[in-house]
């Protein structure tokens, strides 16, 4: 690798051909893959290619080891612009020995979800619209430009100081919003000023990773920021007419009335062309400016850092907010040999999997280069359990298997959960992090929180309403504990505080399904006490609307079943189900949607004063486990002298079918033999039936 002299026509062994004319330029782009073949450059970009390139680290041959998937150049490509952006697309997959293939942004994108995809096309070939369509596991690279001349520069570029940067240059990162302690090469806070920034660039830097607020035209530091006008000058006194309220509107600065931050001159800024970086991710909302957004596109901070020295920039398009390491993730990513579009499609994955964090960040340049071609990714598997993995220190970044994972201390890794909800991606020294011991924890209390245990404490809060008793103000207490825990966990940036938070969650539900229990054992103790139906506690007036279409008895079989469809309490209370069949009588009453499968295992009879088996198989929905409280009596025990009173806790995991059996006695001669009523009362997450069966005791 080495830095060309200025007035050198060649570099890295290839001569750099100015050309006027689309003809020649398009003949030497289709020679380009040849060894030694010149490259062609427009001659509007010609002298200021030179004087960059002259400075910059350059491969000492192209290679096409570090090149992936596909150049796409607009099918409909017309005039002498398109055209021209159409044969620089060819000097491309010529040079990195890659597909050519025609086709506008929508076929790109499509591509782009295999593979690496690279549109070339001029800059109003991309809208806001369109940013908006671009779904987070695209690996899409817009190689957009102002000009086809700023293309064919880029393109040199790109081939020859792209791949030479990561290993002659270190990376950057800065974050003018974050409190965390400073670490080396990252400006933190109050440091992050343009001034430091230059400084800390010095001479390049492979990959800057940016993180601050942002407003189309400019990334704010302290005291100034990075200013996206293309120009030193304004374009004139009065602004250009737009074509609607939200399109090509001039800025404050190109209307020649200074930045529209009013405390600050456009002197203070740092030019975005001006910053010496091959690779950036400005991570700030609204920042990928191309054709017909609200600002002209004249002052795009990404295209204006793509006429200096950058190959590549990644920025946010729309709001951005959370994911507050993902500069660095893709800082890590690069460094372990990703190409640039796989980085860009892991980084707006951990984007999408954290909880609270929006947005995405799109891609301009190439996204099929590999900066790191000879890098490897480790990947390391972290158990269940206190010990955990410990992982070393490198600036590439480390895929963990085993769920998502905390460091165990402050300055060890950073990690960031991925979409896929078993690994994560951890990151040293792309953060300035050490080395450090990662442990797994769970992460799955908020989808617990949402698909179980908040719906089970509505349930049961619903249950005052129809007239079971119990201290339903201890419900309160634990929907406070879970809600604190589901805080806890969100906010976590340690193992100790993540397990700690899982700890209280599990406590929480612990205590939800002691609750549950408690409500099952005092409703069959009256039960058994009592001659009264389960449904006599339901509060009057009830609402009732009956089934016209008879239903299957779940106890005689036949088909005598009425099902009646009450809302106790005047309508107030939620609706429960009764079932009642023509033969048996009562034989269900409680919530229509128990969310498990039940069913009551009895004999029809038996003789008095031998023991009787009584099962409830228990099935739980094959997508989720279930919580459930049985309790069992046969009413008005003491009087018929008839004891069947026992209660069970069960755990069922998703799928699970278990049968949980009581034995009662009856007496040889006190017990009347007749058929007596046997209860069942089944809690599953909050849901409660009592079945009711029928049990002959014969002489």
């Amino acid at each position: 690798m080495q830095a060309q002299a200025q007035e050198a026509p060649r570099v890295a062994g290839r001569t750099l051909v100015p050309v006027d004319d689309l003809e020649t330029y398009l003949r030497h782009a289709r020679e380009a893959g040849r060894p030694g073949a010149a490259l062609p450059v427009i001659a509007g970009h010609w002298e200021r290619l030179r004087t960059t390139l002259a400075t910059l680290p350059t491969v000492s041959e192209v290679s096409r080891r570090p090149w992936h998937g596909a150049v796409f150049v607009q099918d409909d490509a017309s005039g002498a612009e398109g055209a021209a952006y159409a044969a620089v697309g060819e000097l491309i997959a010529e040079v990195t020995g890659r597909p050519l293939l025609r086709g506008g942004f929508e076929a790109a994108l499509a591509h782009s979800l295999r593979e690496p995809a690279t549109l070339v096309a001029g800059v109003a070939a991309v809208t806001p619209e369109q940013f908006a369509s671009i779904p987070h596991d695209a690996c899409l690279g817009l190689f957009v430009t102002r000009s086809a001349a700023a293309a064919s520069a880029l393109a040199v570029r790109t081939v020859l100081h792209g791949p030479a940067a990561a290993a002659d240059w270190d990376d950057l990162s800065f974050d003018a919003v974050t409190v965390d302690a400073p670490t080396p090469r990252r400006l933190v806070g109050v440091a992050a000023t343009p001034v430091t920034l230059r400084e800390a660039i010095g001479p390049g830097v492979a990959m800057l990773a940016g993180r601050s607020h942002a407003r189309d035209c400019v990334m704010h530091l302290n005291g100034g920021g990075i200013c996206g006008r293309a120009e030193p000058d304004p374009l004139g006194p009065l602004p250009l007419p737009a074509a609607d309220a939200f399109r090509g509107h001039s800025t404050s600065c190109q209307q020649g009335a200074g930045c529209w931050r009013a405390h600050v001159e456009v002197e203070q800024h740092v030019r975005a062309a001006e910053v010496r970086a091959a690779f950036a991710v400005l991570d700030g909302c609204r920042l990928a400016v191309a054709g017909e957004g609200p600002v002209m596109a004249d002052v795009s901070v990404p295209l204006s850092m793509l006429e200096g020295t950058a190959v590549a920039v990644a920025t946010g398009t729309g709001i951005r907010k959370g994911a507050g390491h993902a500069g660095q993730l893709f800082q890590g990513l690069m460094r372990g040999g990703l190409p640039l579009g796989r980085a860009l499609a892991e980084v707006n994955g951990v984007i999408e999997a954290e909880a609270d964090a929006m947005g995405r960040l799109v891609l301009f340049g190439d996204a099929g280069l590999s900066p790191v071609p000879d890098g490897t990714l480790a990947t390391v598997v972290c158990p269940p359990g206190p010990g955990g993995a410990h992982l070393a220190a490198g600036p590439a970044a480390v895929l963990v298997e085993g769920g998502p994972v905390f460091a165990d201390d402050a300055v060890g890794p950073v990690t960031l959960a991925r979409l896929d909800g078993v690994s994560s991606w951890a990151l040293t020294g792309a953060a300035g992090r050490g080395a450090g011991r990662v442990l797994a924890v769970r992460a799955d209390i908020d989808r617990r929180w949402a698909r179980r245990v908040s719906p089970w404490l509505d349930r049961l809060r619903g249950l005052q309403d129809v007239g079971v008793q119990g201290d339903f103000t201890a419900l309160d207490e634990v929907r406070r504990t879970a809600a604190r825990a589901l805080h806890a966990r969100a906010t976590a940036t340690r193992a100790a505080e993540a397990l700690a938070a899982l700890d209280a969650f599990d406590q929480a539900v612990g205590d939800l399904s002691a609750f549950q229990s408690r409500l099952v054992r005092a409703e069959t103790d009256w039960i058994a006490g009592n001659f009264s139906s389960y449904v006599d506690g339901w509060r009057r007036p009830w609402l009732v609307r009956a089934d016209d279409e008879p239903r299957d008895c779940p106890q005689c079989g036949s088909r005598t079943a009425t099902a009646h469809l009450v809302r106790p309490s005047a309508g107030a209370a939620r609706e429960l189900l009764y079932l009642i069949c023509a033969r048996c009588g009562e034989v269900a009453a409680g919530s229509p949607e128990t969310g498990v499968g039940i069913e009551v295992l009895l004999p029809s009879e038996v003789r008095r004063g031998t023991d009787f088996a009584l099962g409830v198989a228990l099935s739980a929905p094959a997508d989720r486990p279930a919580t459930v409280a049985v309790g069992a009596a046969v009413s008005n025990e003491p009087l018929v002298h008839c004891r069947l009173h026992a209660h069970a806790e069960v755990e069922l995991r998703a799928g699970e079918r278990k049968v949980v059996e009581f034995t009662g006695r009856s007496d040889a001669v006190k017990t009347r033999p007749d058929q007596h009523p046997l209860k069942v009362v089944v809690a599953a997450d909050g849901a409660v039936r009592c079945l009711t069966r029928g049990l002959w005791l014969r002489a």
